[in-house]
Formats: C-alpha cells, sequence, structure tokens
C-alpha cells in the first residue's frame, strides 16, 4: 500500500495533497488529522484551554511537587488523574485574570522580565548571571527560555489584578478595636500533666475484642491490588565510551573561541510605555536633552522611567552578553560607547533611552572547572546515535514477543525484576507515573504483553512485562491480629489514662487544691499568667481549650485536654480578661493593622476570583 501511495504520488496535485496533510500533522500532531484540531479540555469565555496546555502544566506540577518534598512524595499524589482537576482549576483561574488584566490594559515589559530574570540568584554563578546555569535549571523543570518568560509575564499580570483588589479593601476603627478585642484576650492558667506511663503496665487484650474490632473496620483491612514487574533498563550512560584529552582539550579550545574578545555590557534604560508612539518618542528625546545638559541618568530614570522594576534602581538593568535583551535594545546597547546614551528605540515592551554604564571582558573559565562538563557532554553527544538505535531495536524486539529476555540477550542488556508496587507506585522507575500507569494497563496487565517502550527522560527508557499480579484482597485476622492488638493496647492505656485526669479533674471541684493534688500524685503544676490567644505560653492543644471553655472574670473554669502523644493535661483557668486597642504599643498596633489588613485582602481576591467564575461562562469539556 505504501509503495502505492509513493508511486502515484507525481504532480502539482499530489504535492498539495501532501501539504495539507503535512499542516495538522507538524502543528498539532497525527490525532488532529482525526479530529480536526488540538483537543481541547476547557473554554473560559472566547479562550480555550487545550489538552496539549493541560498536560504541560500538570507535569510542571508534578515536578513542583517532587522538588518541594522533604521527602519522597507519595507516588499517588502524582498521578494524572489526581492533579488533572485542581490543575485545570488553577488553570481556568488564570485564563480569568488574565482577561481582566489584557482588559485592563495591564503590561509587563521584556525589560522588566530581563530584570528579575539577571536578580533572580538561581541563575547566578559567583554572583553573575550565568546563562548556561539558566537554561540548565530551566531545562531540568521541563521549561524553555520563552514559555519561562511567559510564565513569568503571566504570573506579574496576574498580581498586578489580585494586588489591586487586595489594596482596594479596608478596615475601620471599630473593626480594628474588635480584632484588639479578640486578639488580645488574656487568662491565667494552672495546669498539671498525667502522663501516659501512669496508666500502669500493658494490659492484655481478649482476643474477643481483637475480633470485634477486626470485624467492625475490615475497610481498613485490605491489601491493594500490585503488581511485580520484570523490565529491561537502555540507559544513555551506560553507552558512554571514555573520551581522549585530545578530545576534550580540542572541544576546550573551541569553547575560548566563544569567549574571545567576548564581551558583557552593563546597561540602563528609561522606558515609556503608557503613551502613542509619537509622545513616547517625543518624551524620551526631551529626557535625553536634560540629561546632555547634565541632569544624571539614574536620577531622571527614577523620576520618568514606567520600568517599575529598573527605576527604583536608576534603571540600572545589570550585565548581558548580548542575549539578555531584545534583539533591538542589545543593537543598540552594542552601538554605544561607556557613558553614551541612545537615541529612543522600539520593542515589544515600549519605548528606550539605553545608557551603556560599562563593558568588561567574559572571562573564560579553566580546563579543570570544564573538563566535567566536556567529557560528559562529549560521551553523551558520542552515545546518541547508539542509544537511538538500541532504543529502536528494543522497541522492534520487544513488541509481540514472548518475554522480555531474547531482546535482553540480543541488546546485551539484563531482564531486571522489579519490587511488588500498588498503584501507588515504589522507587526509582517505579516511582514514575508513566511506568506505573503502564504495568497496570490493559495490554500488560490483561493480555500479558510486553509494554511499548517508555521514554522516561532524554536518554532513559524502560520495557516492563508482567511477572505477577495480586488483586486486592481482604486480609484475614490472623495476618492483622498483632497490629490491632498493639492499637488496642495504645488506646486502653489512653483511656486509663484519661478516666484517672477526669477523676483529678473532679476532686478539683470538690474544693481540693490543685497544690494537694500535685503533690499526692507525685506531678508538678504549672502556671501561665495572662495567657494569650496562640502565644507560646501553653501547647497549642491546652490554648485552643481555654478559649473555648473560657472563665468569667470572676470565676474560674477547668477541664482536661488530650495531647497528641496521649498525655492528660488536667488545667484550670480563672481571671479571663477582654483585649483593648489601648494597652497594645503603637509598633504591634501597626503590626495588627497590618495584619487585618492582609486578611481583608486576601478575602477581597479570593471573592473577586469567585466572583469572575460565576459571571464569565466557563465550560468544561
Amino acid at each position: 500500500m505504501l509503495q502505492k501511495i509513493r508511486d502515484n504520488l507525481q504532480g502539482t496535485i499530489a504535492k498539495v495533497i501532501v501539504g495539507i496533510i503535512i499542516v495538522p500533522f507538524a502543528v498539532f500532531g497525527i490525532e488532529a488529522f482525526f479530529t480536526g484540531g488540538e483537543p481541547k479540555v476547557a473554554t473560559v469565555g472566547a479562550e480555550v484551554i487545550t489538552q496539549r496546555e493541560l498536560d504541560q502544566a500538570i507535569e510542571l506540577q508534578r515536578r513542583r511537587l517532587v522538588g518541594s518534598a522533604e521527602e519522597n512524595v507519595d507516588p499517588a499524589e502524582l498521578e494524572d488523574a489526581k492533579l488533572r482537576g485542581p490543575v485545570l482549576d488553577s488553570l481556568i483561574e488564570r485564563k480569568l485574570l488574565g482577561q481582566v488584566a489584557s482588559h485592563s490594559g495591564f503590561r509587563v515589559g521584556d525589560a522588566m522580565i530581563d530584570r528579575i530574570i539577571l536578580d533572580d540568584q538561581s541563575f547566578q554563578d559567583n554572583g553573575k548571571f550565568s546563562q548556561e546555569r539558566f537554561q540548565g535549571i530551566l531545562a531540568s523543570n521541563g521549561l524553555t527560555p520563552s514559555y519561562y518568560r511567559n510564565l513569568l509575564r503571566e504570573e506579574l499580570l496576574i498580581n498586578q489584578v489580585l494586588g489591586g483588589v487586595a489594596t482596594s479593601d479596608f478596615s475601620t476603627e471599630a473593626e480594628i478595636r474588635e480584632v484588639a478585642r479578640i486578639t488580645q484576650q488574656s487568662v491565667d492558667v494552672r495546669y498539671l500533666t498525667v502522663p501516659l506511663e501512669s496508666a500502669g503496665a500493658p494490659p492484655d487484650v481478649p482476643a474477643v475484642r481483637v475480633a470485634s474490632y477486626f470485624e467492625s473496620n475490615k475497610a481498613e483491612f485490605r491489601t491493594p491490588e500490585s503488581v511485580a514487574l520484570d523490565y529491561i533498563e537502555l540507559r544513555i550512560e551506560d553507552l558512554y565510551q571514555k573520551v581522549s584529552d585530545e578530545e576534550v582539550k580540542a572541544e576546550y579550545e573551541r569553547r575560548l573561541a566563544d569567549y574571545k574578545d567576548a564581551e558583557e555590557r552593563h546597561a540602563a534604560h528609561i522606558m515609556i510605555s503608557s503613551l502613542d508612539d509619537e509622545k513616547a518618542k517625543a518624551r524620551l528625546l526631551e529626557l535625553r536633552g536634560r540629561i546632555e545638559k547634565g541632569e544624571d541618568f539614574a536620577t531622571v530614570a527614577r523620576e520618568a522611567s514606567e520600568d517599575v522594576g529598573s527605576a527604583q534602581e536608576g534603571g540600572d538593568l545589570g550585565y548581558s552578553g548580548g542575549d539578555a535583551f531584545p534583539a533591538e535594545f542589545e543593537e543598540a546597547l552594542a552601538s554605544l560607547k561607556p557613558g553614551q546614551v541612545s537615541e529612543p528605540l522600539r520593542t515589544d515592551s515600549g519605548w528606550h533611552l539605553v545608557k551603556l554604564l560599562d563593558v568588561r571582558a567574559k572571562e573564560a573559565p579553566s580546563l579543570a572547572e570544564l573538563r566535567p562538563v566536556i567529557e560528559a557532554e562529549l560521551q553523551k553527544k558520542a552515545s546518541k546515535p547508539l542509544f537511538v538505535e538500541k532504543s529502536e531495536q528494543l522497541a522492534d524486539l520487544t513488541f509481540n514477543s514472548e518475554g522480555l529476555a531474547d531482546a535482553a540477550k540480543t541488546l546485551g542488556l539484563s531482564v531486571k525484576q522489579g519490587p511488588v508496587i500498588s498503584r501507588r507506585g515504589g522507587e526509582g522507575v517505579f516511582s514514575d507515573s508513566r511506568v506505573i500507569n503502564a504495568g497496570f494497563s490493559e495490554d500488560v496487565l490483561k493480555s500479558g504483553q510486553n509494554s511499548e517502550i517508555i521514554e522516561l527522560e532524554d536518554g532513559h527508557a524502560v520495557v516492563v512485562r508482567l511477572r505477577e499480579h495480586q488483586p486486592e484482597r481482604q486480609q484475614a485476622l490472623t495476618e492483622v491480629e498483632a497490629g490491632i492488638r498493639t492499637l488496642l493496647v495504645e488506646a486502653i492505656r489512653r483511656e486509663r489514662a484519661l478516666e484517672k485526669a477526669k477523676t483529678l479533674l473532679s476532686e478539683l471541684g470538690s474544693g481540693i487544691s490543685l497544690d494537694a493534688v500535685a503533690k499526692r500524685e507525685a506531678l508538678q503544676w504549672q502556671v501561665a499568667l495572662e495567657h494569650r490567644r496562640g502565644s507560646p505560653d501553653l501547647p497549642k492543644e491546652l490554648g485552643d481549650a481555654v478559649f473555648t471553655v473560657r472563665p468569667t472574670s470572676v470565676a474560674s473554669s477547668g477541664g482536661t485536654v488530650v495531647m497528641p502523644g496521649g498525655d492528660v493535661v488536667v488545667y484550670q483557668s480563672s481571671n479571663f480578661r477582654e483585649g483593648e486597642l489601648t494597652a497594645i504599643p503603637a509598633e504591634q498596633q501597626l503590626q495588627l493593622r497590618s495584619m487585618l489588613a492582609q486578611s481583608r485582602g486576601a478575602a477581597a481576591a479570593a471573592h473577586y476570583r469567585q466572583r469572575l467564575r460565576a459571571l464569565v461562562d466557563v465550560q468544561v469539556l
């Protein structure tokens, strides 16, 4: 069939047909040819959220979760099904706020984006912006420079909208006084702790109670569905060959050429973006005239520049190696001598006066510094064709084959045994949602086939096959009896400690003093005078209880609080006092007003987002 098509692809008409086919393939992928366009997942007014946007946002959120986790993140939290709803809601909200920003005429110039990137210490090496570090960090997070710049711009625009809403709210003096009354309430507390150890030796738990607990909580004792997978792993690192010193030195010399005569230019600018072209240019010519007559460029920039980020720094944008700013900007900067100011020039962000502050040579790193990087890059580059070849062979050899052994033998690889995993995943390659999904897919799980080749990252691929499958099942009592017994022993000891604490509390209510009870029980009581809400004088649980059942100004009250570790606190509280604004030092009053303003602003912004969602036609497809 393919040969017949090839034989008949002659003439202009055939070329036009091929062109029509190629366009949707190239722009949207093969699915677009059959669906008529990229799949949509939601519409927000006249704007569309595509499946590609959602997939990209899900992957970005997944990387954020992994990067922010102090320990290994639960693989279940990284599954597409888990992330899809919240990520789609976030995309819808961002679209709504972006529409408001656009309608309101808000803008964020390229210069501000450049400034933020240049000042971000994450992208700096020895205090200087590093293009290699910038691109490397973005690549490791699945971002391109242009996509990252768009994200920054969108974030700044959204913050302008929400910031305006938040700062538009205000609080009255009466509200400030009411907040002070509540937040500054205080009470005197005396308390003692009945430790869990006082509950005595661990009790014997009757078998009938263990069985009863098991029957009442059977749903808690189920083993999840699990699979054990065999897999072949292909890593480009395993294909690396040693590179010679001559190759490393040659590559180093080649890179040195990039540094030869290379310079970095220190730029400053004044930007006008709120006026039309004619007026903006005239305004900049007026400012340039003032500078030529002797006024300080930095002073004029602070006064007149509409680039908020750099204006405060006298227009200073930092150093550029020729690629940090828009092309027109860089061209003007390269034409100047230190101290010179350009004619007005236009970029997508507005009109600029550019000043060259300084020029410095771009310092080349030593061979020792670059050797590890050069060696790894040369090895990867040399191994890439072989990796691609082996990847194709792996895909071909495992397609519809019985097992993985033959493919592994042909490629000189080994079949590895993976651990038993549930849908929550495991460690290493089995923490990747694509591997987990493949392991539980219909082809692998039900049809007993090898998975398709799974490309985890550049230079790393696996194919998996089912070794063992265990469906979800109810555990037997014998499997969980020991765990239930331990749980019930702990529960009984906690009950005993609480009963003892309640007995002591009743004695206090009958007139026995806290001192006498503490002495008899060999416990030590503690005092917190004028305890305020949220202060660290008391454990949080006790502080919350004191203000939930608070005493009056003349009477006292008491109670018990079970602490997280099982200890029980017996307390008495008295002398409740309302807070007063006049009793708060002036500095703390300012903090209180700021706290209330932030709270009101956050509430206003949240309400505004809800109203936008209600007012704009949003359809989730």
